[in-house]
């Protein structure tokens, strides 16, 4: 305490308390970032204008709030009547089995042809018609299409995100939201 002076001395106990003070906030809200960031750029926002299709990892079937307009993907993928139409023999006469797909859940599938030939609302034909619309180059790779039919609908959980597996209910939805 300085005794000449007793005035500057409460005046500078009060400014170095006060500076304690904003400097212990600084540091609680530094540390309140720094524990909430790696949470902050885990995520990843859909531009809610863009014309974009979403890839597994960013798909949710509880429904996306920030769609474009009426088309939930636009442009989308070509869907099992354009493929059963369009499809080259070659094409449709691969064998539903390796090195596309590991197995079929119907025994009376076991080329492509057979799998678009059973319509829209069959798994079978939505995976192809993904297949096919990939190896054309679509937004979906290969071994995207691959996985969710030998993991997600013959295994029962592709790991589409992290945290988040989809069984053959989460794939289909998927393929119908993604096949025109």
């Amino acid at each position: 305490m300085n005794l000449e002076h007793p005035e500057n001395s409460a005046e500078q106990g009060t400014a170095k308390a006060d500076a304690s003070t904003a400097q212990s906030k600084r540091r609680k809200l530094i540390q309140t970032g720094l524990v909430g960031a790696p949470a902050l750029l885990a995520l990843k926002s859909t531009p809610v204008l863009a014309a974009n299709c979403k890839l597994p990892s960013g798909f949710s079937v509880s429904g996306n709030l920030s769609r474009n307009g009426t088309t939930p993907c636009s442009p989308k993928l070509n869907g099992v009547s354009h493929w059963n139409t369009n499809a080259t023999a070659d094409q449709k006469d691969r064998p539903f089995a390796p090195p596309y797909f590991n197995a079929s859940i119907d025994t009376s599938v076991t080329t492509f042809g057979q799998a678009l030939a059973k319509g829209s609302d069959d798994i079978h034909a939505k995976i192809v018609a993904a297949f096919l619309s990939a190896e054309a180059g679509s937004f979906l790779d290969l071994d995207k299409v691959k996985n969710m039919w030998n993991q997600g609908v013959i295994g029962g959980a592709y790991l589409a995100s992290a945290g988040d597996s989809w069984d053959r209910l989460k794939v289909e939805q998927y393929l119908d939201y993604v096949l025109s």
